[in-house]
């Protein structure tokens, strides 16, 4: 299947999360557009929370994200084995972190981890 330039699908990106410490990558570099993927390989649920962002004004392309309202949250739960997903829509620099268990958050907190986005595809 061939896609003219305007209709190629975004490039993506994905984030494996094994555990607390250990999202690969924890610094991404990516372009405005494309999706970033999450993807948690434990065998437990774990939360993903995104630090000051606005969903709704800033993002696009979206799975796990979307309330049944259709209402964006900035913080989701992974099931075990799948992922979630996000467009982020202007250039900026979005950091996240992965809590393990909610019910200790601080202990269970992963350190900080980045993703830089630029107006240019990386």
């Amino acid at each position: 299947m061939t896609f003219s330039k305007a209709d190629q699908p975004p490039h993506s990106h994905d984030i494996n999360i094994s555990g607390q410490d250990s999202i690969t990558p924890s610094d991404l570099y990516a372009a405005v557009g494309e999706e970033i993927r999450w993807h948690n390989t434990l065998s437990v649920p774990i939360h993903l929370g995104l630090l000051g962002v606005q969903p709704i004004a800033e993002t696009g392309c979206d799975k796990g994200f979307t309330t049944w309202f259709g209402t964006m949250k900035d913080m989701t739960t992974i099931p075990p084995g799948d992922y979630v997903s996000l467009c982020f829509l202007r250039a900026r620099t979005v950091r996240y972190n992965v809590w393990t268990d909610l019910a200790d958050p601080i202990r269970s907190m992963s350190p900080t981890a980045v993703i830089h986005l630029d107006e240019t595809p990386s």
